[in-house]
């Protein structure tokens, strides 16, 4: 009788740990929420006023509150960056 009320109440005070502590915990599944994106690209035409136009419209997107995501790319004659918010 008393190994049979010891395990019970050991068994309960795990139960109630484990209870507790689930509380806390964040669920590791939980998706997180979408993000935005966009891509801005400016021609290389071979003048640096093109550069100077993706650093433009880089700079008023940071000011809007966007984050760069990567670096520059440049493909087909075209610098590209990618940018979340």
């Amino acid at each position: 009788m008393k190994n049979t009320i010891t395990t019970f109440a050991l068994v309960l005070a795990a139960f109630v740990a484990v209870n507790l502590l689930m509380s806390f915990a964040k669920p590791v599944l939980a998706p997180d929420e979408p993000k935005q994106y966009i891509v801005l690209r400016a021609g290389a035409a071979g003048a640096m006023g093109d550069t100077k136009n993706l650093e433009m419209q880089v700079n008023q997107k940071l000011a809007e509150g966007w984050h760069l995501q990567g670096g520059v790319a440049f493909l087909s004659n075209q610098y590209s960056q990618a940018m979340t918010k």
